[in-house]
């Protein structure tokens, strides 16, 4: 009886054992599919920058140190972070600006200039398109 127990036990930790670089391959695998993405924007001297990381605060946190490296400005801001998708900036010949985010580049682009229109901008213009994916 001890035997068997023994030997059935033994078996179960075999199995389990066996199928431990499948479950890891697998969680691996899926949070690989999770990229984040940042933009940001500085209104006084018009410097924008992205951000793409693993994580969500990563991504802004990088594309803030670009926008502040690249402008030496204090009002970078990061109106934009997105998961999985496109991102766009769009700002307006007023320095007005929009973002969006979509599936695909082209609803990133379009929400980007209805966001910049919606808050009155002028001319409208996408200059950034990010995708994290």
């Amino acid at each position: 009886m001890l035997k068997a127990s023994l030997k059935k036990g033994l078996l179960t930790a075999i199995a389990v054992v066996s199928i431990l670089p499948v479950i890891t391959s697998t969680a691996e695998a899926g949070s690989a599919k999770n990229v984040f993405g940042a933009i940001s924007y500085s209104p006084s001297t018009r410097t924008y920058s992205s951000g793409i990381a693993k994580t969500k605060q990563a991504a802004i946190n990088a594309s803030l140190n670009k926008c502040r490296s690249q402008s030496g400005a204090k009002d970078c801001t990061t109106p934009l972070w997105f998961k999985n998708a496109w991102g766009a900036l769009a700002v307006g010949s007023d320095g007005s600006y929009g973002t969006g985010w979509g599936t695909n580049q082209s609803l990133a682009e379009k929400y980007a200039i209805e966001t910049c229109e919606k808050y009155g901008g002028q001319s409208c213009q996408v200059v950034l398109i990010k995708q994290a994916r």
